[in-house]
């Protein structure tokens, strides 16, 4: 269902008389129909507050689908005559009594993009506008910000758009009815043709998820019939059955070899035989791999198409900088990096082929103790810092994707309160330092300083140890700098197999070993992170064939040391990677649960780190340069994940 809403009949005739619709009167709004039920028309009355009233009370009357999508179709005033007949996508809304501000999410669309002001009153001056913020021209309305404000309190951003074409110069000439439906009426059919695409994009994006769940569903429901699940085992059941799906069990494959049941009185003793069977079956399948059946659909990334930046750092020379760099990208202003970067309801899914970046400043507490989850190294003072939050990278097991609420990248830009701050430490006691968990540095240093100013930093610092992790084959920046033990450069290293799979957008095992090899031979200190080992079908073999194919390039006397640690996330962070990645089967694995932390079992983690470990020892890797993470020996206290 598309909606489109406009303020006023003029507005509303050009679609009138582009399409046959059905009236509808109600008593707050005006509403039209389309026969086919596919379009709606919302005529809402002048001014900020009818709008919000209507739209509110149309979407009590209409409770929309979350494939819905919503239009504020009208027209608005231009700072010059130059605009006038021109449509334009608003990128932001700012009420203009508050100065407070909504941001649409927008992506790929063929329509030049401005910011847009919702005024009480019919602009008429706009020399209090005259100071050029951004790259985007600036139109004003009276409507706009009040249906944005009652859009989103119920549908996410990238639903609802807001399309202005241009009617007047803002100097008290207005365009008589007739002349409001003709600048109109040509761009109604861009406009729909735009939006009827996307609409079947985002049914698209649903229907896979939807028939997973369905099938999951009469599934369990055909099990239960059968046994006597408690709640906590309905539960279980049905995280087994998501993830068989996910990695591509059949229903045959499911439940052929399992227990039947028998009509024993004690139904609960054999529904909890049947759970065991079933999940032996599915994480210890007795078939060829699964992996390498499911072919991955290539993602193509589009990254920065709007940069956001804080008023205080529009003049920052990082922002000068990436503005030259990304010119045909729209630079909206913004107050603080929260109000973009925190708001509800964000489509993350859009958000990982087409990131937005928003340039701002640190002005709270910039380094914080290790988390229990990251391992120190031995480390007293073990330490790391958010420079960037977010990456461009889109790996499936990310904790990132479950620790923010967007997959927006934020930049601080004041580097230089970090080395005070930084400084301020280093009188105390030397600082075990990691800058790039929050974000791959690296991957961003062809546009960023951030990653060589850490490293220049460390240089003059001995008493600094600085680790950054990335998964880049491009570093240029250690070429042009002395060899210095004291910078780790730490190498996640995968399967590429999982790589392929999983790790979306980052540099294949080999091009990673190369640049591992020649960060090894300028003099600095070579970090392998075997870390996250995934639990995947043949994950022994897979693991154990790729330590074979990192020695063909590297040599034990190039490595510093070794991290080894299995998949693990926080309770909270899994539940939100569930909504960001549902259709991914590593959200849906039956992991354990202890102290917050979901893992595998115990028993599977040793087994999965002991193959690595073995095949290191074959390579001749000492248990000194080992370091682990494990969830321990035992799982006295662990629980199922049943959520």
């Amino acid at each position: 269902m598309i909606t489109l809403i406009t303020a006023i009949k003029p507005e509303a005739n050009a679609v009138l008389a582009a399409f046959p619709m059905k009236k509808k009167d109600f008593s707050s709004f005006s509403l039209y129909e389309s026969e086919s039920g596919s379009l709606r028309l919302l005529i809402t009355g002048s001014g900020k507050l009818s709008a919000a009233m209507a739209v509110t009370a149309y979407l009590t009357r209409y409770t929309p689908s979350a494939d819905d999508l919503f239009c504020n179709l009208g027209i608005c005033g231009g700072v010059s005559g130059e605009f006038i007949g021109n449509g334009y996508f608003c990128a932001s809304l700012t009420e203009a009594t508050t100065g407070k501000s909504l941001y649409p999410e927008l992506y790929t669309h063929p329509f030049p993009e401005a910011r847009l002001i919702t005024s009480d009153v019919p602009v008429t001056d706009v020399s209090g506008y005259s100071e050029p913020l951004g790259n985007l021209p600036l139109l004003f309305d009276m409507e706009a910000y009040g249906v944005a404000s009652a859009l989103f309190h119920s549908m996410m951003p990238s639903r609802c758009f807001f399309y202005k074409v241009v009617s007047d110069a803002c100097n008290g000439s207005f365009p008589s009815a007739e002349d409001v439906t003709g600048l109109l009426r040509p761009h109604l059919t861009p406009l729909l043709s735009f939006l009827s695409e996307k609409e079947i994009q985002f049914r698209k994006e649903t229907d896979r998820f939807v028939e997973i769940q369905n099938h999951v569903t009469s599934l369990k429901n055909t099990i239960i019939r059968d046994y006597s699940f408690s709640t906590t085992m309905e539960r279980r059941l049905k995280t087994l059955l998501t993830y068989a799906i996910s990695v591509g069990f059949s229903e045959q494959e499911l439940l052929s070899g399992l227990p039947a049941p028998t009509g024993s009185p004690h139904k609960k003793r054999e529904a909890l035989a049947f759970l065991q069977s079933l999940e032996r079956a599915v994480l210890s399948p007795q078939q060829e791999t699964l992996l390498p059946a499911f072919p991955v659909a290539k993602k193509m990334l589009r990254p920065f198409r709007h940069i956001y930046v804080e008023e205080s750092v529009l003049h920052h020379p990082v922002t000068k900088d990436l503005a030259e760099r990304f010119s045909h990208s729209s630079l909206i202003p913004i107050r603080h990096y929260k109000d973009v970067f925190n708001r509800s309801r964000q489509d993350l899914h859009a958000q990982e082929t087409e990131p937005a970046l928003i340039l701002a400043a640190n002005r709270g507490t910039k380094f914080y103790p290790g988390a229990p989850v990251c391992q120190s190294f031995g480390e007293e003072h073990f330490m790391y810092t958010s420079c960037i939050m977010n990456c461009l990278y889109d790996c499936d097991y990310c904790y990132l994707q479950g620790m923010y609420p967007s997959r927006t990248v934020v930049i601080f830009v004041n580097l230089d309160d970090y080395f005070k701050e930084l400084n301020t430490l280093l009188t105390k006691h030397p600082v075990y330092l990691c800058c790039s968990y929050d974000s791959d540095l690296t991957a961003l240093c062809g546009i960023l300083p951030h990653a060589e100013a850490f490293c220049r930093y460390a240089l003059s610092h001995p008493n600094l140890r600085l680790e950054l992790r990335t998964k880049s084959a491009a570093l240029p920046f250690i070429k042009a700098l002395p060899a210095a033990k004291n910078i780790v450069i730490a190498f996640t290293l995968s399967p590429q197999e999982i790589i392929t799979r999983y790790e979306h957008y980052t540099p294949s095992l080999h091009a990673r070993l190369l640049t591992a090899k020649e960060a090894a031979a300028r003099g600095f200190s070579l970090r392998l992170c075997f870390d996250p080992v995934l639990d995947v079908p043949d994950a022994p073999e897979l693991y154990t064939a790729l330590i074979d194919e990192v020695f063909q390039v590297l040599q034990p006397e190039d490595i510093t040391d070794i991290s080894l640690g299995v998949f693990r996330l926080s309770k909270d962070y899994l539940k939100q990677l569930k909504k960001a990645k549902p259709l991914c089967a590593l959200s849906h694995y039956p992991y354990e649960l202890t102290d917050g932390v979901c893992h595998y079992r115990s028993a599977r983690c040793n087994e999965l780190l002991q193959a690595v470990t073995d095949a290191l020892h074959r390579h001749h890797i000492s248990d000194e340069k080992l370091f682990f993470w494990t969830p321990g020996e035992s799982e006295e206290g662990a629980s199922y994940v049943t959520e």
